[in-house]
């Protein structure tokens, strides 16, 4: 397995008056997030991103309209790139808070969000003062801390960037047995002949995985693809043991097109059983860089491998 070279960076926010919000934070956090980096970073205010001068050395650009590199050659009807980050937002489902209560959620930075951490810092600081959620409820960045060969190190505290950026290491393939129960934390979004899985067997679920490697691989990696039809082969072999997975409905509200949107998944848990072995670096590969649809938002996170891409 070719790595990708990528940061992880954990931001720990406190808020400052009671507030309220949704069960699933993703939506919320990557909306203030996007507009909080575009108010910071944004050098002609009354241009659009497409037309702006600039636009090829902003940030925001980079992070949120990243654009399909020439050099890697046409992709037909491609000219936008997918999202060089995956933001993982709080498991937890709680909706209130009070004053001194945290909010903490990560920020996983790939290809050309990679050493934008004090921008990022900055929008989050913004993105404290402008407030999150309906009622705009301020809060206070306290502490971002990112994930280096040692684990988890303070980058950020008392109001000063300490380390400007932190490369992440490779997840570790842990030793399986023949049965590996997945857990689907977030909805899973996955397409195949036209529609979205209802349910999940070890194929299905390895060829999401490794259409995303890829993906990613093809724009942020080296290039080199994964051994995707022999990984297959061997999973056909793999069973379902049991499976306690349903489809969760979850509807956000989008900004850009004024409209609800309906972005529903898998969420449970499913137990395969096999020779596992062959799929351990993809299982944790996976846990890392979520899979499936809408991963900016922090839909499509596994757990299979005893723990977030195995630093706890």
């Amino acid at each position: 397995m070719t790595p990708i070279p990528h940061e992880i960076y954990r931001f720990r926010l406190e808020f400052l008056e009671p507030g309220y919000l949704p069960a699933f934070k993703g939506s919320t956090l990557r909306g203030a997030f996007g507009h909080s980096l575009r108010r910071v970073v944004c050098a002609l205010r009354s241009q659009d991103c497409p037309t702006c001068l600039v636009r090829e050395s902003c940030t925001y650009q980079r992070v949120f309209e990243t654009r399909v590199d020439p050099s890697q050659g046409p992709r037909r009807g491609v000219d936008v790139a997918p999202h060089p980050y995956v933001l993982v937002p709080p498991a937890e489902e709680r909706r209130e808070y009070g004053p001194g209560d945290g909010l903490e959620c990560r920020l996983l930075l790939l290809g050309p969000a990679l050493g934008a951490l004090p921008y990022l810092v900055y929008a989050f600081q913004e993105l404290g003062r402008s407030g999150l959620g309906a009622r705009r409820t301020p809060l206070a960045l306290r502490r971002v801390e990112g994930f280096g060969a040692e684990g988890w190190g303070a980058v950020y505290d008392d109001g000063r960037l300490r380390v400007p950026r932190v490369e992440a290491p490779p997840p570790e393939a842990p030793a399986l047995d023949e049965r590996v129960p997945v857990r689907l934390v977030t909805p899973l979004r996955v397409k195949e002949r036209g529609g979205f899985l209802r349910a999940l067997d070890f194929r299905s679920l390895m060829l999401a995985v490794l259409r995303r490697a890829a993906h990613l691989g093809r724009y942020y990696g080296d290039g080199s693809e994964p051994p995707i039809r022999e990984l297959l082969d061997r999973a056909q072999a793999v069973e379902t043991a049991r499976s306690e997975l349903r489809w969760h409905d979850w509807e956000r509200y989008s900004n850009r097109q004024q409209t609800a949107m309906q972005l529903g998944g898998l969420v449970g848990e499913v137990e395969f059983r096999g020779d596992l072995r062959p799929f351990a670096p993809w299982l944790a590969w996976a846990e890392r860089f979520h899979v499936g649809k809408a991963t900016s938002f922090g839909l499509g996170r596994v757990e299979c491998t005893g723990g977030w891409g195995g630093d706890g």
